[in-house]
């Protein structure tokens, strides 16, 4: 049986697919196999392709990366798929850490980090890092996957019985595909993370998506957006509040439901479905009224505001009124608004264009500008931090009733 199956879906990449084939056939022991999946491309890529020894090779008419991989793994058999993207560069003496990790620790797929770059006119790299990368020492890794796309395909090596087990690539999904897999299989499977580079990103201002759906590299950030959106609205009306439960531990029933609320809130927001996000954080809100939030739950409630899109959708208005009444009517409300507008204050990202004058509004239209000045002097002093209460997030990478 083939060990891995090196999987390279192309459309139009004739100026980078052959630097990119180069790096994964470094890497190639006797029993992998690396196939390229031509998405009908009008370059000279199939051309450039046949001239390298050792790569399978097959066409398609333009349908998509979703169809060209779906393909592909029905014409591979590697134990193991690693999926290359045909303008990304593989990192040398990757692959093998991959395959011990995900191998040592019995996971279903295991993934490491990437770098960004761009080329001048004579080709020499500029070095641009890792775009966003949570912090992945605490917390589990199907929450962080749940919260934000970061794994890259380029970066993981997957079971192929893991793929078995979800099904096959979402071919209506064409954009955000890989994310939308990647959800599916963390939901699935146990996931490892190997703290190392594995392969190099390149940015460039060529157009994204198949023909269908082509978009300038600029449109990247709402096109992701909008899919994302679709992604967790199929996940909302299909994993239910059990799922989010299983992501934490408590011995009081009322207080791990209103904590596994709030993190399906989070979730949500963080992906701008914020109708979905209120409904659950005035549910949090009416639950265990005589506990305080525990430690965990104001963690949750600090990262609603964090998502790497921003919180555009806090002002719209049907939910800026909500909001503000989760601020005064309940107790629990209160907290649960204060620990959001905390945790987005310390976690400002300047990435995002006009999120701190966005925040302003947001905190003046919330608590008031003296309320926020309050809670940021506690925060510094060390001041009214919950105690660990009786809920805490698991380590455990596979919900129930994930389907």
């Amino acid at each position: 049986m083939t060990r891995i199956s090196f999987l390279l879906p192309t459309f139009n990449r004739a100026a980078y697919i052959a630097e990119s084939i180069h790096a994964v056939r470094a890497q190639m022991g006797p029993a992998d196999e690396l196939l390229v999946i031509d998405d009908g491309s009008t370059d000279d890529t199939p051309a450039i392709v046949a001239g390298i020894v050792g790569v399978g090779y097959v066409r398609q008419d333009n349908a998509g990366k979703s169809v060209a991989l779906n393909r592909g793994m029905a014409r591979t058999d590697g134990e193991f798929v690693m999926i290359c993207d045909d303008d990304d560069v593989l990192r040398p003496d990757t692959v093998a850490p991959l395959l011990a990790t995900l191998e040592t620790r019995n996971a279903g797929f295991a993934f490491g980090r990437y770098s960004r770059f761009t080329t001048d006119a004579s080709g020499k790299w500029n070095d641009l890092g890792t775009g966003y990368w949570p912090d992945l020492g605490s917390g589990s890794l199907v929450r962080h996957i749940l919260e934000d796309a970061f794994v890259m395909q380029n970066a993981a090596l997957v079971r192929r019985s893991a793929y078995e087990k979800v099904g096959p690539f979402d071919e209506t999904m064409l954009r955000s595909l890989d994310y939308e897999m990647f959800v599916r299989l963390a939901l699935a499977v146990p996931a490892a993370y190997l703290d190392r580079y594995i392969f190099d990103q390149r940015k460039h201002e060529g157009a994204r998506g198949p023909a269908s759906a082509l978009h300038a590299a600029s449109a990247s950030d709402q096109v992701w957006r909008e899919w994302d959106r679709r992604i967790f609205g199929t996940l909302h009306a299909r994993l239910p509040i059990q799922g989010y439960e299983g992501l934490l531990e408590g011995s009081e029933p009322l207080v791990l439901r209103r904590a596994a609320l709030l993190q399906r809130a989070c979730i949500n927001a963080r992906h701008d479905l914020w109708e979905g996000a209120v409904d659950d954080l005035e549910a949090a809100a009416a639950a265990a009224q005589g506990t305080p939030l525990t430690a965990v739950e104001v963690e949750i409630a600090g990262r609603i505001l964090n998502g790497k899109h921003g919180f555009p959708g806090a002002f719209a208005p049907e939910i800026l009124p909500r909001l503000k009444a989760l601020a005064t009517q309940r107790e629990i409300g209160r907290q649960v608004v204060e620990a959001m507008i905390a945790g987005a204050l310390w976690q400002l990202k300047s990435r995002v264009p006009g999120e701190a004058a966005a925040l302003r509004r947001l905190t003046t239209d919330l608590v008031g500008p003296a309320r926020t000045a309050w809670l940021l002097v506690r925060r510094k002093l060390g001041l009214g931090k919950p105690s660990a209460g009786s809920v805490c997030e698991r380590n455990a990478a596979l919900l129930p009733d994930a389907g």
